[in-house]
């Protein structure tokens, strides 16, 4: 049973890199690890593990709001559909309780496969950029056009947790590190914070500054980590020095924010700050009109774009947008329960984390719930597979 369970944590471990280099491909690890959790055996022990833990079945409970969110759903097939998407949801709180607290050397093992990952990606970008340039004397070295495998909203909040990792190898006592996998990690850091500048993603841009503010000020507190610090505060200046040179950059955001200053808003945009004032104005319409059970799970895209015809919004309905902010999205979809059950899921747990000071996973659910604001990450297999797979993890076997 030993080889069997080295086996299913391999196959755990797989799954963040294939979430970063092929996103419907993390659904081979993910079931082979089932298939093998099952093998190993000792399923009295892992049920009860499940029925004891609150916070499984705040996890797998807020899955099953969707579920029974069926009843009030027309649209059998889209429900279907949604449901299969968030399944990420559902199967690894169920899966991961009963791991227990997994030892430093595997959450090292764990954490290398997802900044791989990563890395790997933005090789893959820049390469396919270069031989753009090369080949065909096309420049595509910004936002969507360079983010080939992953759209940059994603791609920049996966960068953000790798950063938050690569720094917990760094500083924690536990782990050691040989000269090979520090340089490693210092040419993760940089390349990875080369890959945000060039992904330019509005919110993405402000959350990571976040995120290195943060990191910056807890290492600064830290006298042992100045290295650290100081490596951070370069960042930082770095980050914004190149934002501010890169005109593509900088004019995505100045470009939005003189839009919303002169109320330059065209109904029929698709530019993404545009759209989203509008999705969200007729999002908060809908749920007006369905305040305390929603429209049903699979019925949020068509009730949608009926909402945005119906108030003129042609860009949005166009292009068939979802509501672009996952507490909207949420209550479009089964109303108030299902809000307050998703604030739950973030709260509880960030309360926890304060109490046992696991800063590592106090910033996975901060990173999450800012993303949230700007986009519907729960209604695409790269969001619910990172929420997830991350939330379960440092929830019950990472405590860190």
């Amino acid at each position: 049973m030993a080889q069997v369970s080295k086996i299913k944590y391999a196959l755990l471990c797989l799954v963040p890199f294939m979430m970063c280099v092929y996103q419907y491909g993390a659904a081979w690890p993910t079931i082979g690890y089932l298939v093998f959790w099952f093998i190993e055996g000792d399923l009295k022990r892992k049920g009860n593990a499940i029925i004891k833990n609150k916070y499984v079945l705040l996890f797998a409970g807020f899955y099953l709001l969707y579920a029974i969110s069926m009843l009030f759903t027309y649209k059998s097939d889209n429900s279907l559909s949604a449901l299969q998407v968030k399944l990420s949801l559902f199967v690894f709180p169920l899966l991961l309780i009963s791991e227990g607290e997994i030892d430093i050397k595997k959450q090292k093992m764990f954490i290398y496969s997802f900044i791989v990952g990563c890395v790997v990606t933005g090789l893959i970008c820049i390469g396919y950029a270069t031989w753009n340039l090369f080949a065909n004397n096309i420049f595509e070295f910004q936002y969507m056009k360079y983010s080939i495998l992953l759209h940059p909203s994603y791609y920049s909040m996966y960068i953000d947790m790798a950063m938050v990792f690569t720094f917990y190898l760094f500083t924690t006592n536990a782990i050691v590190l040989n000269k090979l996998e520090k340089r490693f990690l210092v040419f993760s850091i940089l390349f990875l914070l080369f890959t945000l500048v060039l992904l330019q993603s509005k919110m993405g841009m402000f959350i990571s500054a976040g995120v290195f503010a943060l990191l910056l000020v807890r290492y600064s507190m830290m006298r042992s980590y100045k290295s650290a610090a100081w490596l951070l505060g370069a960042m930082l200046i770095v980050y914004f020095t190149t934002f501010h040179f890169l005109i593509g950059g900088r004019s995505r955001v100045v470009g939005a924010a003189d839009v919303i200053k002169t109320n330059q808003i065209s109904a029929g945009s698709t530019e993404s700050t545009q759209v989203r004032y509008y999705v969200w104005k007729a999002a908060l319409e809908v749920i007006k009109e369905h305040p305390i059970v929603g429209v049903g799970t699979g019925n949020s895209s068509e009730v949608l774009v009926k909402q945005y015809l119906q108030d003129g919004y042609t860009g949005a309905a166009k292009e068939n947008l979802n509501a672009h902010n996952q507490y909207l999205q949420t209550t479009v979809v089964m109303g108030v329960v299902g809000l307050l059950t998703l604030l739950a899921c973030l709260l509880f747990p960030f309360i926890k984390t304060i109490k046992e000071k696991r800063f590592v996973y106090g910033m996975f659910l901060a990173i999450v719930a800012a993303n949230f604001l700007v986009e519907a990450m729960l209604e695409t297999q790269s969001g619910t597979i990172f929420y997830g797979l991350f939330n379960s993890l440092l929830m019950f076997n990472f405590v860190i």
